[in-house]
């Protein structure tokens, strides 16, 4: 009767590991099974990323607006966070992109990336924006540096270095040299400022 009870034991403690596997059997395809719904009803992206910075270097309100111009710089740009965005202006045939390092002006429609790009100034070669007309019509006008090899001041460029843009009206041109203008001033002030080395900040870090 001993052998037989031990026997008997055996069988329900065969059963019952048998039970206790099965059940962790279940229960890991069950949270594998509710991974793979959640990965399929995964909420998507209801609006795009904000600007997190503004051109004084506060947290600015949420625009849709902006955020799509802060997604197509990042595309021009390979997600390089030095440069960040400014202002953007959809005209009718193009869009005016400005940055914190350069303006874009791009074609409209679907171009990959930097292929929209027609004209490209940065602000270390631009000498000032402003506004021009001629024959009625209205242009953005940016000049380009011309330095003086004997004196080392930059100067306005030749003509050629005078890349002008036609826009529909004359409020908006002036909206858009203001936009550059600043944006171009706020990239010296920021050349001007005193940058901290890597020690420093590594420094700062540690304390």
């Amino acid at each position: 009767r001993k052998a037989e009870f031990a026997v008997k034991v055996g069988e329900n403690s065969s059963d019952s590991h048998r039970c206790s596997a099965s059940v962790k059997t279940w229960g890991s395809c069950s949270s594998l099974g509710q991974a793979d719904i959640y990965s399929r009803t995964q909420a998507e992206r209801v609006r795009k990323p904000r600007c997190c910075r503004g051109p004084q270097g506060l947290l600015p309100r949420y625009s849709a607006r902006e955020a799509e111009g802060q997604e197509q710089l990042f595309k021009l740009t390979d997600n390089i966070q030095d440069e960040f965005f400014i202002a953007v202006e959809n005209i009718e045939k193009y869009c005016v992109l400005i940055s914190s390092k350069a303006v874009y002006f791009l074609k409209s429609g679907d171009y990959p990336d930097r292929e929209a790009i027609f004209l490209e100034v940065k602000y270390d070669d631009l000498y000032h924006c402003l506004v021009s007309k001629d024959h009625g019509k209205v242009y953005v006008q940016l000049t380009k540096k011309a330095v003086n090899t004997s004196s080392g001041v930059a100067m306005p460029g030749p003509s050629q270095q005078k890349p002008m843009v036609n826009v529909k009206s004359e409020v908006l041109a002036v909206k858009l040299c203001q936009e550059i203008n600043y944006a171009k001033s706020l990239y010296y002030e920021q050349q001007l400022m005193l940058r901290l080395s890597e020690n420093q900040e590594q420094l700062e870090l540690d304390s």
